[in-house]
């Protein structure tokens, strides 16, 4: 019988590091918006709604969607010019994808950094400091960008990701229940002591940038540890 576990082996501590990076970035937030609130459990149902809704639709967005669509792109171009290619096209191999799988890992998950960078509201905030804002910006794109890679690297190093349909599906399993519980940790202390989800990323406020510095290093130690 073959190997069934929704979460691929190895994948203990790149997932330890991303449930610490949710840890760090929602202590990050709660300190940042003042962090002198009290708990609102009433808040609860609308921190789990937003937490795994957001989970659900992403990873079946990105992963389920985009993810494969990227490697089957990728699959067919090899197929179309092999890199072993005749001599009367023998340049036609740099026009392979080397690699199928990491270009549909990469591309995905940079489209889903760079999709982070338009919340709800407006890119940036009135009167943000820009310098500040563009740092802020190129942060979050790699935060998510790197979150994105270890959701993705679940997914193809699933045992699930290598079947067909329905059976396939399964391997989105591992990626929605670590991003839900990541969107819990990284929202729920600024929304259960009263905050609200920001609507842009781009405040341009110094102090903003400490929890997005540590989420991105430890999200980087994860795709290494993968």
């Amino acid at each position: 019988m073959g190997n069934t576990k929704i979460i691929p082996r190895g994948f203990g501590p790149a997932l330890v590091l991303v449930l610490l990076a949710g840890v760090a970035g929602g202590l990050g937030q709660w300190w940042a918006d003042g962090g002198s609130q009290a708990v609102q459990l009433a808040r609860c149902g609308a921190l789990l709604a937003e937490a795994w809704e957001a989970a659900v639709v992403e990873e079946v967005l990105f992963r389920g969607v985009l993810l494969w669509a990227c490697l089957s792109w990728a699959r067919r171009r090899n197929e179309a010019y092999p890199r072993r290619a005749s001599r009367a096209h023998r340049f036609a191999g740099l026009r392979a994808v080397v690699d199928p799988v990491g270009f549909a890992v990469m591309t995905s998950s940079l489209i889903f950094g760079l999709a982070h960078l338009f919340p709800e509201g407006s890119l940036m905030a009135p009167g943000a400091d820009i310098g500040v804002a563009a740092i802020q910006g190129v942060l979050k794109v790699a935060q998510a960008t790197l979150f994105g890679a270890v959701m993705a690297l679940l997914v193809v190093r699933s045992p699930y990701g290598s079947r067909p349909l329905p059976q396939r599906a399964l391997s989105l399993v591992a990626p929605v229940i670590v991003h839900g519980l990541f969107d819990l940790l990284f929202w729920g202390p600024l929304l259960l002591t009263g905050g609200v989800l920001p609507s842009t990323y781009l405040t341009g406020n110094a102090v903003d940038l400490v929890p997005l510095v540590i989420t991105t290093v430890l999200l980087a130690w994860a795709v290494k540890s993968c």
